[in-house]
C-alpha cells in the first residue's frame, strides 16, 4: 500500500509538473509574465521569488500549477506582459507547450529505458497459432519457425516486425519443421493484423510480489511443465488454462535447474472488459520470459520515436473504439486505477514503471488536446474562433463555456471514480 501510495504521488507530481513547466517556459520566453510556479497544490509551505515569479513547494504533493498575469479575462488590465495582451499565436504557442512537454517527456523516458536496460524482445521465430488466414491455417503449425521474411534471414520476432513496419503487400514465409524447409506466400494489406502469432516458451521471467504464483514458489528461469496433468508447451497454453480457472485450485508441475517441481495453486480472480461484455479470469501474476536486444546511442534514439509513436497511435485506436462501442466505457481508469497501476509496475522494477509513465504522460498529451474546457484544446479551438471573427470572447460568454465545461467534466470524472470504485469491490 505504501509503495502504491508514493509510486502515484510521484506519477502525478511528474506528470502535472512537466506539463506545467512547458506553460512556464513558453510564457517566459514570450514576455507573458508569471505570477507563480507551485510544485503541489494547497498552502504554501517554501518558497521564494526570483524575476518577478515566486518558485513554492505546497503542502499536498500531487501535481502542481502555473499562475500567468491575466490569463483570466477577469484580470485583464491591457499591460503588454499579460496573457490576453499577446497575439493569438503566441498564446497558442504557451497552451500548447504543456502537452507537448508531456510528449518530449515520454519520448526521453522511452529513450532512456531503451538505452539503460535495452528493448524487450520475443526470442526466437517459433509460430504459436494463425490469425485469420485460412491460407496459412492450411500449411502452419505450431512450433514451425520462419526462417525467412521476404526473402530476408529473420532470427527473432522484432526483426519480423521491422520487415511488417515497410508495409509490404505481401507476404512470402520460408518456413522450417524438424529437418524440412517448404515455403508460404500470403496476401497482406497495411491494416490488416500479422497473420502469424509469436509462441513464447513456458518460461516466467518476472514474478509479481505477494501473487498466486510467488506464493507458491515460483521464479525466474522456472519452465512449465503441467496444469493439472496436461502438457504446457507454450506460455499461452499456461496462459489460457489459467485465465479460465479464477479462483480454482490447479496442479502446477515445472522445472527449476533440472529439478521438477510440484505445487498447487489458486489464480487470483479479475474481472475484465472483453468485447463489451464482464468476464472474470484467473491470473497468476508472471510475465514471460524475454531477451534483451541492445542498442547504441542512436538506435536508441530512433527506437525512442518509434515507441512514441506507437504509443500514440495504440491510444488513438483506443479512443475510436471507445466511440464506436467495441469498448464499454467501464474499462475506463481514474486516479484511483492509476495509483494502483502505478504500484504494481513499481513492485515488477523501475524498467516497468518508467513504461508506464511514459504512457501514461502520451495519454495527457492526447487528452489534453480535446477542445473540451477546461482542457488545453478548447483554449485552441476559442483562440482559432477569435482569429476567424476577428472578435475575442467576452468575459461572460467565457463564463458560461468554462461552466458548461465543468459541470460536463465533472460527470466524467464522477463516472470514472465509480469505474474504479466498482472495480475495487469486484475483487
Amino acid at each position: 500500500m505504501i509503495l502504491t501510495i508514493i509510486a502515484g504521488l510521484i506519477l502525478f507530481t511528474v506528470m502535472v509538473i512537466s506539463h506545467e513547466f512547458g506553460h512556464f517556459i513558453a510564457a517566459k520566453s514570450t514576455g507573458v509574465a508569471v505570477i507563480r510556479f507551485s510544485v503541489g497544490l494547497g498552502p504554501k509551505l517554501w518558497g521564494f521569488r526570483f524575476r518577478g515569479t515566486e518558485y513554492r513547494l505546497s503542502l499536498f504533493p500531487v501535481g502542481g500549477y502555473v499562475k500567468m498575469k491575466g490569463m483570466e479575462l477577469g484580470e485583464v488590465k491591457g499591460e503588454k506582459d499579460e496573457f490576453f495582451s499577446k497575439s493569438v499565436l503566441v498564446r497558442s504557442f504557451v497552451v500548447l507547450a504543456g502537452p507537448f512537454l508531456n510528449l518530449v517527456l515520454a519520448f526521453v523516458i522511452y529513450f532512456f529505458t531503451i538505452f539503460s536496460f535495452g528493448l524487450n524482445i520475443t526470442p526466437g521465430t517459433s509460430i504459436e497459432s494463425v490469425y485469420e488466414n485460412s491460407l496459412l491455417s492450411e500449411r502452419v503449425e505450431k512450433r514451425d519457425e520462419i526462417i525467412e521474411l521476404n526473402n530476408k534471414e529473420v532470427r527473432n520476432w522484432y526483426e519480423i516486425a521491422i520487415i511488417i513496419e515497410q508495409n509490404p503487400d505481401s507476404l512470402s514465409f520460408l518456413i522450417k519443421r524438424g529437418d524440412s524447409l517448404f515455403t508460404v506466400h500470403s496476401a497482406y494489406k497495411k491494416d490488416e493484423e500479422f497473420p502469424l502469432v509469436p509462441m513464447i516458451e513456458p518460461v516466467v521471467g518476472i514474478v509479481e510480489k505477494n501473487s498466486p504464483a510467488y506464493n507458491l514458489g515460483l521464479r525466474k528461469g522456472d519452465r512449465f511443465l503441467s496444469i493439472n496433468g496436461k502438457e504446457i508447451t507454450s506460455f499461452e497454453d499456461m496462459r489460457k488454462k489459467v485465465r479460465k480457472n479464477p479462483g480454482k485450485e490447479l496442479q502446477i508441475e515445472w522445472m527449476r535447474d533440472e529439478e521438477i517441481m510440484k505445487g498447487k495453486v489458486v489464480p487470483r480472480k479479475q474481472k475484465i472488459q472483453e468485447n463489451g461484455e464482464t468476464k472474470e479470469i484467473g491470473l497468476l501474476g508472471v510475465v514471460a520470459e524475454t531477451e534483451k536486444l541492445r542498442f547504441g546511442l542512436i538506435g536508441s534514439l530512433k527506437e525512442g520515436f518509434v515507441r512514441t509513436g506507437e504509443s500514440i497511435k495504440l491510444i488513438i485506436r483506443v479512443i475510436v473504439m471507445l466511440f464506436r462501442r467495441q469498448i464499454s466505457p467501464k474499462t475506463l481508469g481514474g486516479p484511483i486505477a492509476i495509483f494502483q497501476l502505478a504500484g504494481e509496475s513499481a513492485r515488477l522494477g523501475l524498467e516497468f514503471y518508467l513504461g508506464f509513465m511514459a504512457l501514461l504522460s502520451i495519454n495527457l498529451f492526447i487528452f489534453n488536446l480535446v477542445p473540451f474546457p477546461p482542457l488545453d484544446g478548447s483554449h485552441i479551438l476559442i483562440f482559432g474562433i477569435e482569429k476567424l471573427t476577428k472578435k475575442r470572447p467576452t468575459e461572460k460568454q467565457m463564463l458560461l463555456i468554462q461552466q458548461i465545461g465543468f459541470a460536463i467534466l465533472l460527470l466524467l470524472i464522477a463516472f470514472i471514480f465509480y469505474n474504479d470504485i466498482m472495480r475495487i469491490r469486484a475483487k
